[in-house]
């Protein structure tokens, strides 16, 4: 018998360049270093179960990346084992079991910094008007209004010549918005700005609370 795990864990450093699919075959060779006792999928070339929740592009750090596997009740098992397994570039923050599905995510939660001339009060004004942009699919490419997209977004003043985002964009199967719209959206009303560096913080449910 096994039982489900979900790992929280960061994406820095190197590892903030991995593909999804670079993560992925770097958590498997670390769940088979670990030694800890995961139940494997079947088949010709049996490889661990692991479920990740939504991608993260290219370049962007996190704090709040998941997976899920199943652990074996037999056997030793401790975190410390799976945590000395990860390289520090994808430093394990929590292991435990959890208590939504990862479909269940509708929301991420994001720290952007921009590069601008306006303010922060410019900037977050911008947001509470109908901004567009034309967001692109792998089949098409459509005009969307950016707050259909946007739960709830603050700016505050960063450095010198930064302004800082809080933003909760969409994450789900019904929708998604990279943070990258955020500045075209701001470039298309007439406001030079440029995303100089994006954090995903965590996952939410259509309510507004945590993914656990």
């Amino acid at each position: 018998m096994y039982k489900d795990m979900r790992v929280r864990f960061c994406k820095e450093g190197s590892a903030v360049y991995f593909s999804h699919l670079d993560l992925n075959r770097v958590v498997m060779r670390a769940l088979r270093r670990s030694g800890i006792p995961y139940w494997s999928k079947g088949g010709f070339s049996p490889h661990p179960y692991c479920v990740f929740a939504q991608p993260l592009s290219l370049g962007y750090e996190s704090e709040g990346e998941l997976f899920d596997f199943r652990l074996l009740e037999e056997g030793e098992y401790t975190p410390e084992m799976l945590k000395n397994a990860f390289p520090e570039s994808l430093r394990i923050l929590e292991i435990y079991e959890p208590k939504d599905a990862l479909k269940e995510i509708a929301f991420a939660g994001y720290k952007i910094e921009l590069e601008t001339a306006a303010s922060a009060q410019e900037i977050e004004a911008a947001f509470a008007t109908p901004l567009k942009v034309l967001k692109k699919t792998k089949r098409s490419e459509k005009e969307v209004l950016l707050g259909d997209f946007i739960r709830s977004i603050h700016a505050a003043p960063g450095e010198e010549g930064r302004v800082l985002l809080w933003a909760t964009l969409a994450a789900g199967n019904d929708g998604s918005l990279s943070p990258n719209y955020l500045a075209e959206g701001l470039n298309n009303a007439g406001i030079g700005a440029k995303i100089k560096r994006v954090r995903r913080l965590a996952f939410y449910k259509s309510d507004g609370t945590e993914i656990r």
